[in-house]
């Protein structure tokens, strides 16, 4: 089970968003060669690389909730105990997961009802577009839930194993 789900965060935060990168990266290549080299600008690339841009973020996003690296300001928080982190983390997982969950349907919903409508330029439904969000708000709430499970074993003296180092370090 382990193995499946991390194949499937894998496939989301990892593969996905590289492959999201990638596109962006080349449609940004390819952009600017039409542009200035050409002098025939493509609106459909720059489309595409605003949508992929979005799909980087929120991939990007969700892959630093899964190994706790979101930029935060942290000063005060270095210095509590390990107890006083714990619940601390516990308590903003919490808040964030109640505000995750108030927003998924919502959200969701919006994504489906947009389906019928279609992009400027790439003429692609915006439920391809949009649907990104939901995605995001799914695999975070999956991973503050993990989180959470494991601060409250480490309050009650349980031993947790440790995560696996982010890729990138």
């Amino acid at each position: 089970m382990r193995r499946v789900a991390k194949f499937i965060f894998d496939f989301f935060e990892v593969y996905l968003g590289v492959a999201v990168l990638a596109i962006l990266l080349l449609s940004i290549f390819v952009q600017v060669f039409m542009r200035y080299v050409l002098n025939e600008p493509s609106p459909e690339l720059f489309e595409l690389s605003i949508y992929c841009f979005v799909w980087v973020i929120y991939l990007g996003g969700a892959l630093a909730v899964r190994y706790n690296q979101h930029v935060r300001f942290d000063i005060l928080y270095q210095s509590f105990s390990p107890r006083v982190k714990s619940v601390l983390d516990i308590i903003f997982d919490l808040l964030t997961n109640f505000v995750l969950l108030v927003l998924f349907y919502p959200s969701a919903k919006y994504t489906l009802d947009m389906y019928p409508i279609k992009a400027s330029a790439l003429r692609v439904p915006w439920t391809f577009l949009l649907g990104v969000f939901p995605i995001f708000v799914a695999l975070v709430l999956i991973h503050n839930f993990t989180n959470i499970v494991k601060n409250v074993l480490k309050l009650s003296g349980r031993e947790v194993k440790e995560m696996e180092p982010p890729p990138w370090l």
